[in-house]
């Protein structure tokens, strides 16, 4: 069965300094309503900053939302997150089973 609207879901991308920066936005994402469901896995980037080439290991968060929530996640993750420009990527969700569609609108309380 397939989801009648997926339109709206979208998956965000949050690289995160260290573990514990990671679990404190995966929780303060969650309870807000503001993602349904957070994944994290170790990365480690390269990037242009300030002039120069930083390499990094971080934490990479993949929240799953809702493109109405993307304002107040980004206000939530630009007020507790370390960076100073934190990275925040918002990709929309081609395909979700109608199951998973509605659990997530569900959890995000919509």
């Amino acid at each position: 069965m397939y989801a009648d609207d997926m339109s709206d879901i979208v998956t965000v991308s949050i690289a995160c300094a260290n573990e514990t920066e990671a679990q404190s936005l995966t929780g303060l994402l969650v309870t807000a309503r503001l993602a349904a469901c957070v994944q994290s896995h170790e990365i480690r980037s390269t990037y242009r900053w300030k002039g120069g080439i930083d390499t990094a290991n971080e934490i990479m968060l993949t929240a799953k939302t809702l493109l109405e929530k993307l304002p107040m996640l980004e206000k939530l993750v630009k007020q507790h997150h370390s960076y100073d420009v934190p990275e925040i990527l918002a990709v929309r969700v081609a395909w979700a089973s109608a199951d998973y569609a509605a659990w997530l609108r569900e959890s995000l309380e919509v």
